[in-house]
């Protein structure tokens, strides 16, 4: 089948999903990286010492693609923790494939 026959079929897939089947990054990487930086202890400190809490708690701030890329660059640049794009992208990755499933 060519492009020209499927693209049709990508305007009904939502856009969340599109969106998450898309996004570039190494989840494996971004795993190590969250783990390694301040990520969880910042995250423990704010939840009483459980970090997922917040990916998983129901009044969760992050609700799509482009918040949890936004919340994660937001993260990256207050704690200084000094994420280039790819970095920042493989983080993103783990955490939407771990905890927000947004391509679900």
């Amino acid at each position: 089948m060519n492009i020209k026959a499927l693209t049709p079929l990508l305007f009904m897939l939502p856009i969340n999903l599109m969106a998450a089947a898309l996004l570039p990054g190494d989840a494996t990487n971004g795993e190590k990286l969250h783990n390694d930086n301040s990520c969880l202890s910042c995250h423990a400190q704010m939840t009483g010492g459980k970090p997922d809490m917040l990916y998983t708690r129901a009044a969760r701030r992050v609700t799509n693609i482009g918040g949890l890329i936004g919340q994660v660059g937001v993260c990256n640049k207050m704690q200084k923790v000094g994420l280039d794009e790819d970095a920042v992208n493989d983080v993103v990755k783990y955490l939407n494939e771990s905890f927000y499933k947004f391509s679900d």
